[in-house]
């Protein structure tokens, strides 16, 4: 399924979710961790991170001196 496909079930997904719930599930869903809601098809990219175990690390150095 491309992302653009998958976009479209997240999106209607978190519609009769929010209704259900009173309130928007955008961002309450275990892979948002992964979102950047400005990419393209963000749920799809996200869910697919979430689903490879991608994860993003950050390395800090420490001034010599």
């Amino acid at each position: 399924m491309t992302l653009e496909k998958q976009q479209r079930v997240f999106d209607d997904v978190k519609w009769f979710d929010s209704i259900h719930a009173g309130f928007d599930r955008c961002g309450t869903y275990e892979f948002c961790a992964s979102c950047k809601k400005t990419a393209s098809c963000p749920c799809a990219r996200a869910a697919k991170k979430h689903s490879c175990g991608a994860v993003r690390i950050a390395v800090v150095h420490k001034k010599r001196g």
